[in-house]
């Protein structure tokens, strides 16, 4: 067997193309949102006290552990979102390249490196998209629309993906949620279910996993989220923020649903098969 295609070797590649990325996608949750470009300046920059980070202490998953989650130039914590993030991307191309397995073991990854790789890109898009949701009650549309875009023009190099089924679940995604979760739930309660955000966010997730995956996000992002938001009001350590709300209309207070549908879109990423043949789902 060459040494080229050892699977450790394949694993450790994608960990750090996963890491690299991830730091990347910390840029964009920080600029994005605060409409900078991720490219100029095309360092890094203390989020406390504005200075230049070197290249040394700007290494993924490393430096944080190292600096105990602190700023080398100032000394501010940092958070841990940072690392999360990175972390998170890490083992999301890892458990991606698992798919390059079979293939490198013979000697040929062509044919899956695309589909790889895309399905990489969508979930970095996802891990933005829930990140910049949780602090900003918002989704970039750099993420939903231009990933979308990105995703149609991938369709002709990526054999895993259907172009019509793609075409109808992207559709689909952005349509029954404007129309059912914005539209009308404003018209009938007087205020939105969801945010148009959400609306583009299922359209993305429609383009890399058709009308099975936006219907999956959307329910089990739901359910997921109802059971977090049960879980945070029955839990016996309440914060003090929390006894203070606590005669408040809680179910109507304003949750972030992007992080719960990314969840959801993710899972099925993962395991597509097992998932969908569970619920009758496949084609």
């Amino acid at each position: 067997m060459p040494l080229a295609y050892e699977p450790w070797m394949l694993r450790l590649t994608c960990g750090l193309f996963g890491a690299l990325a991830g730091s990347f996608l910390n840029v964009a949750i920080h600029r994005w949102p605060r409409e900078l470009s991720v490219l100029r300046p095309a360092r890094s920059h203390c989020p406390s006290c504005g200075a230049a980070i070197p290249f040394y202490h700007n290494l993924p998953l490393v430096t944080y552990l190292l600096l105990r989650g602190r700023a080398a130039c100032c000394g501010q914590k940092i958070s841990p979102r940072y690392w999360v993030v990175e972390a998170s991307a890490t083992l999301l191309a890892i458990a991606l390249g698992e798919r390059l397995q079979p293939w490198a073991l013979r000697g040929d990854v062509s044919h899956a490196a695309f589909s790889t790789l895309f399905a990489f890109g969508f979930a970095c898009a996802l891990l933005i998209a829930a990140f910049v949701d949780l602090e900003w009650m918002e989704i970039p549309d750099e993420v939903t629309i231009g990933g979308s875009a990105l995703g149609l023009l991938s369709l002709p190099l990526d054999p895993a993906r259907d172009p019509l089924e793609a075409a109808f679940g992207a559709g689909l995604g952005y349509t029954l949620v404007y129309f059912l979760f914005v539209w009308a739930y404003e018209v009938f309660r007087g205020r939105r279910g969801m945010g148009e955000g959400d609306a583009k966010l299922l359209m993305l997730i429609g383009v890399f996993e058709g009308w099975q995956g936006v219907l999956y996000a959307l329910v089990a992002g739901s359910f997921q989220g109802l059971l977090l938001v049960l879980t945070l009001r029955l839990w016996p350590r309440r914060s003090e923020a929390a006894k203070e709300v606590e005669d408040e209309d809680w179910l109507s207070r304003k949750i972030p649903f992007g992080p719960f549908l990314a969840l959801g879109a993710l899972e099925l990423l993962l395991f597509r098969e097992p998932i969908l043949s569970r619920l009758g789902l496949m084609p």
